[in-house]
């Protein structure tokens, strides 16, 4: 994971410049920037087999809740230290409060989820309060490393618990915020909150000056697919496209 991280940010501080620089593959030339879109491309063939293989739809839908964080966790890996706690305007969230809300939204779906899904019919439709995370349990100390291992883990954890739901249960009724929902519904929040708060989180960057680079924009498209593929359930096939692009990164800097 940390040499993943790593790989990561070292490819997301790469621009243009930098990328269009020789870079070896098989027995040609190419640039850096292909380093990238290999990687990218093999994502791709490991998705189209397992886009055709039979999976729970709680799978499927939390597999785009995965794909989101991959997109975030590339917009975010290797950011200065300096910006994690400058807000952008007052009143606003920095990027570490930022992130502990997604940890801390996140814990909390996944248990109301679970108990929607488990309730027995004459059990209250909204879980009781003290069953609930609380914003004091999440640690929201460290760097954006630290941050985004304790997004992945709540991720992690969300799919264990919620991965293979039953058909039956997917229209069992729930709640969210004020509006009577279901199972499904709940599923798909997951993957929406997580867009919502990159989404805040490019808007953070852009007010504090922050330069996306090319290297940044591509390398969110790479982690995208290799979480969507880690969401699949192919756990092994993710980690051999994240120990590839170390490789290439270890070839791109040499």
């Amino acid at each position: 994971m940390a040499d993943y991280d790593s790989a990561l940010a070292g490819f997301a501080a790469l621009d243009e410049d930098t990328l269009a620089r020789p870079w070896m593959w098989r027995d040609g030339k190419m640039d850096v920037r292909h380093a990238l879109y290999r990687t990218l491309e093999d994502a791709q063939e490991v998705a189209i087999p397992l886009a055709a293989r039979a999976q729970p739809e709680s799978r499927r839908i939390l597999a785009l809740a995965q794909r989101a964080f991959g997109d975030l966790r590339g917009l975010l890996t290797g950011l200065p230290a300096d910006l994690l706690d400058k807000a952008p305007r007052e009143k606003e969230f920095s990027l570490r409060e930022t992130l502990h809300h997604v940890i801390f939204i996140e814990q909390r779906y996944a248990v109301q989820t679970r108990y929607a899904v488990d309730r027995g019919d004459a059990d209250p439709v909204r879980i009781a309060d003290d069953r609930m995370p609380s914003q004091a349990q999440i640690d929201a100390s460290g760097d954006v490393t630290a941050l985004l291992a304790r997004v992945a883990a709540a991720r992690a954890e969300t799919n264990r618990l919620l991965d293979d739901v039953a058909p039956a249960a997917m229209t069992r009724p729930t709640r969210w915020i004020h509006y009577d929902v279901d199972v499904r519904f709940r599923l798909h929040r997951f993957a929406a909150h997580v867009v919502e708060h990159t989404v805040q989180s490019e808007k953070t960057l852009n007010v504090l000056g922050f330069h996306l680079t090319e290297g940044r924009r591509v390398v969110r498209r790479v982690a995208a697919a290799i979480a969507e593929i880690e969401g699949l359930g192919a756990v092994a096939e993710a980690r051999e496209l994240e120990s590839r692009l170390v490789e290439r990164f270890a070839s791109v800097s040499a």
